[in-house]
């Protein structure tokens, strides 16, 4: 019979009546505890007097036991669980310059990657291989000029958000088969937007927030009140050369799309934006970090919520 098996079915309770025993009486002429046999308890305290080296068992050689006994079993389970890990294999990544964001599609289980001069790379999860490459549609500028500065994943709408130096924010969708083809154009906006954030409520795919942190120390949230149908209002859009609805940043302003309302934020300036994200899952806050060369500022946005948004929209 193991002393293990005893130990393992021993709790507090048995432990301080054990230990009321040793402090009281400091004999064992009688054991009454719940759980074990005198048999059992025999071989626990001669385990005790051999590793203990003291010829006698007290209260506090019992506890040394038992905490040499533990350290000893969870060494043993480390040395069994060490992971057995794969052989080591190179991937092959089509991207020939940096990768600016790696988003996990989990409605797919796949991996995209975008790189800065906007090539996007789809990843099986299971084994990283590749499932297809395309260069993202831009014809505002050259493609040698292209550079994007960030990506975010609108994951209740299928499509990614993509911000370029060109002072544009541009709109693809996913669910695409060959290539990911643009649907919108956000342009005219006063600087180059930097970074993006993006929060979607969880009990209405409906409410998002898209956040565009830019290089002149705004910060814009686009509040998206019928994302499922359209992110912007369609009829009031033209198309460009790549059949992408243009979106006005001047619109979005004056309030011409009812279901995209505008809060800009202007704090930062003159430094740049380097992050913007949601604070809490509610989108009452955002806690805003910009970078200008050696000079660090933080500022906490308190009144970018869906309630402050309505306000101001409804009182114009």
């Amino acid at each position: 019979m193991e002393v293990g098996q005893l130990e393992s079915r021993m709790n507090a309770k048995d432990y301080m009546h054990l230990q009321s025993i040793f402090v009281v009486s400091q004999i064992f002429t009688t054991i009454s505890a719940d759980r074990g046999s005198k048999q059992e308890y025999g071989l626990l305290f001669d385990s005790v007097v051999v590793t203990q080296k003291q010829g006698h068992v007290d209260w506090g050689a019992l506890c040394s036991f038992l905490l040499e006994e533990t350290w000893r079993k969870l060494n043993q389970t480390k040395d069994f669980s060490v992971p057995l890990w794969k052989p080591r294999r190179t991937l092959t990544c089509p991207h020939r310059d940096s990768v600016q964001k790696v988003l996990y599609l989990q409605s797919s289980d796949q991996y995209l990657t975008v790189s800065k001069g906007g090539k996007v790379v789809l990843w099986q999860e299971v084994d990283l291989s590749v499932l297809s490459t395309c260069r993202l549609q831009n014809s505002t500028v050259a493609s040698r000029d292209l550079w994007v500065t960030d990506v975010v994943l609108l994951q209740n709408v299928q499509k990614i958000a993509v911000s370029f130096t060109c002072e544009e924010v541009c709109f693809y969708d996913l669910r695409s088969k060959q290539d990911f083809p643009c649907k919108y154009k956000l342009q005219g906006l006063r600087f180059a937007p930097w970074c993006l954030d993006y929060w979607m409520d969880p009990c209405d795919a409906d409410q998002a927030v898209l956040i565009i942190g830019d290089t002149g120390g705004q910060v814009s949230a686009l509040h998206f009140t019928s994302a499922q149908t359209s992110l912007f209002e369609s009829r009031c859009l033209q198309l460009d050369s790549d059949s992408a609805k243009v979106v006005s940043w001047d619109q979005l302003v004056k309030g011409r799309h009812s279901c995209c309302r505008m809060e800009t934020h202007k704090a930062h300036a003159p430094a740049w934006v380097r992050k913007g994200a949601s604070h809490t899952r509610t989108a009452t806050n955002l806690i805003l970090k910009s970078h200008r060369k050696c000079v660090h500022s933080t500022h906490l946005w308190r009144n970018i919520c869906f309630y402050h948004l309505n306000t101001s929209y409804n009182g114009r």
